[in-house]
């Protein structure tokens, strides 16, 4: 259901059941339920899905039209929003990296613990120090 809702709400705005109150709310992209990563053109949740590295699903508001609202405003007004998504795949990639070495590390480990208890991996090192 809440896919769907997010869908909606990306195709047409938040506001797309007309809300009753104080009258129309419009989203802005400086709003803190919009996804300023999205905004920038990269929401880091879209990509790792079904990865072991999967963030899940984007909580915030990803839609087009306050993408384009942004372009337009970076133009004349200075906004962080690029920078946080730099700094936060920066701390992706460093995870990801630290990920990969204690892998590697765990795989060399474990052919290690292998290699000394194979009877014929022990022959072979073996004939191989005697050849030399």
């Amino acid at each position: 259901m809440d896919k769907f809702r997010k869908q909606l709400d990306a195709l047409m705005g938040a506001n797309r059941n007309g809300e009753l109150g104080d009258g129309p709310r419009t989203t802005k992209f400086t709003d803190s339920d919009v996804c300023h990563f999205y905004i920038c053109g990269l929401c880091p949740h879209e990509l790792f899905v079904n990865t072991k590295m999967d963030l899940g699903e984007c909580p915030k508001l990803h839609s087009e039209h306050l993408k384009t609202e942004y372009e337009e405003a970076k133009k004349t007004k200075y906004f962080p929003y690029e920078e946080e998504l730099e700094t936060f795949l920066d701390n992706i990639v460093n995870e990801c990296d630290r990920k990969i070495e204690r892998s590697k590390k765990k795989l060399q480990e474990s052919e290690d613990l292998k290699m000394r208890d194979d009877p014929i991996q022990l022959e072979i090192n073996a004939l191989m120090k005697k050849s030399e």
